[in-house]
């Protein structure tokens, strides 16, 4: 059986998610540890999502830092080793999907639940606010999100940037993305005509 954490996966969820407008060509970073150690596999910085290759992804040490490869990691990396530092997950994945950042940062940027399916992959996702990409800042906010909030809660959305997502796997993480804009979706339809008339129980299944 082939891993789910292998980098092949990693690079297939980076471009179809490119493809799907998840992401700009150097927007979005994703990441998977890797098994049995203190590692991670992440995403370069400046290379196109649709020219990614294996060879490009960057190894960052998950104790010291320290990055193998010959490019740079990505600008959020410590972001990524933070996660991993606080939380009990193998993926993460950062996208800027255009209809979760609008329900996010509307008037009324709730995310009420409307949708079965994203209930139960999503859970409630939690909103944050924006501070400087690649910051400390920034990782600390969503990290210890991510540590503290209810293990139901796999979605992280910061204003006025990103999503970010997490699994047990890079599926689960890429899941929870398309579940939620998914989601953004349907609740922006329903504002168009006047708002959900019905929702479904506030609590995640």
């Amino acid at each position: 059986m082939v891993p789910v954490n292998n980098k092949k996966a990693l690079i297939n969820c980076v471009k179809d998610l490119y493809r799907m407008g998840f992401t700009s060509p150097v927007s979005g970073n994703h990441s998977i540890k890797i098994e049995n150690t203190k590692w991670m596999w992440i995403t370069p910085t400046g290379v196109p999502r649709y020219n990614l290759r294996m060879e490009d992804l960057v190894k960052v040490n998950l104790k010291t830092g320290r990055s193998l490869g010959k490019l740079k990691p990505s600008i959020e990396w410590y972001m990524h080793l933070s996660i991993y530092k606080k939380s009990k997950v193998n993926a993460i994945v950062h996208t800027h999907s255009p209809y979760t950042l609008g329900v996010a940062i509307s008037i009324t940027n709730q995310f009420q639940h409307v949708l079965e399916e994203a209930k139960i992959i999503v859970g409630d996702p939690v909103i944050v606010s924006n501070k400087p990409s690649g910051s400390k800042e920034l990782a600390d906010i969503v990290s210890e999100t991510f540590g503290h909030a209810d293990e139901k809660s796999r979605a992280v959305i910061i204003k006025n940037h990103g999503v970010v997502a997490v699994g047990n796997n890079i599926h689960e993480a890429r899941a929870v993305v398309e579940a939620l804009e998914e989601w953004a979706k349907i609740l922006t339809i329903t504002k168009i005509f006047g708002g959900p008339r019905d929702v479904l129980d506030s609590s995640a299944s």
